[in-house]
Order: structure tokens, then sequence, then C-alpha cells
């Protein structure tokens, strides 16, 4: 073989391995390209789900928020309740009183005890008719909040 044939064999060889080499780059210019583009919507996806995180923590904290209120509503009933129901208690210790007022009074029959007696009993009526009213109105609220709770923890409606 002579040097120019040998020559023109060595360049023929060298593009046809220039050309393959630049093929598999193109092939991997391609798949990386590829590549880019997986981490990309891989990327976007995982915006995506970071932002339902937050948004359902920020759901959970204020459910727990509502949670508080409606434990505070609660408890803020019972210390009304407890003290309507002290209230009760001292309407009847008063009425004990009165009724041993009253026994006593029948004993001495003094016409000016039976004035006080009859003071202190309108005064007991006007008391218990407070209270009474006072019952009315816890037993309003206490069926009014029940009635909204089980309203809001009732199971769904089945359409």
């Amino acid at each position: 073989m002579k040097m120019q044939q040998w020559s023109a064999l060595v360049l023929m060889t060298a593009a046809c391995i220039a050309t393959v080499a630049r093929g598999d780059d193109n092939q991997a210019k391609r798949e990386h390209a590829k590549m880019e583009k997986e981490h990309e919507a891989a990327h976007a996806e995982h915006d995506s789900w970071a932002a339902d995180h937050s948004r359902w923590r920020v759901e959970h904290l204020r459910a727990l928020a509502m949670l508080a209120k409606l434990q505070a509503r609660i408890l803020d009933h019972e210390a009304v309740l407890e003290q309507h129901a002290y209230h009760i208690r001292s309407h009847e210790d008063h009425m004990r009183h009165h009724h041993e007022e009253i026994e006593a009074h029948e004993k001495s029959g003094d016409a000016a005890d039976h004035d006080k007696l009859q003071e202190a009993h309108d005064k007991f009526l006007a008391e218990h008719k407070r209270l009474a009213e006072m019952h009315d109105k816890l037993h309003g609220d206490h069926d009014g909040f029940m009635k909204q709770l089980k309203q809001l923890f009732a199971p769904p409606k089945k359409q």
C-alpha cells in the first residue's frame, strides 16, 4: 500500500470513528436531556407534594384550634353549671332555714315574726324564679350546643 492510500485509509477510518463517536455523543446528549426532563418533572411533583403537606398542616392546626375553642366552650359551660348548682344548694339551704323559722313562729305565734316570714318568703320566691329562668336558659344553651356538636360529628349522609 502506498503512502497516499495509507493516509486516505487512516483519514477514512478516523472519519468513521468520529461519526460513530458523534453518534454516541448525540445519543448520550439525548439521554441526558431526557434525564433532565425527568428531574424537572419530579421536582415539580415534589413542589406540589410539599404544597399539599403545608396546606394539610395548616388545616390540621386550624382544626386543633377549633377543638381547643370547643373544649374552652365546654369548660365554660361546666363552670356556669357549677355556679348554678351552687345557687341551687344555697337556695335549698335558705329554704331549710325558712322552714325552721316557720316552725319557730308557729310555736311563738308573734304577728311581727309572721310579717318577717312573709317578706323572707317573697324574697325566696323571687330568687326561685330567677334560678328557674337561669335553669331554662342553661337548658336551652346546653341543648343547642349538643345539637351543634352532633351535627359537627355526625357521619356524612349518603346521597
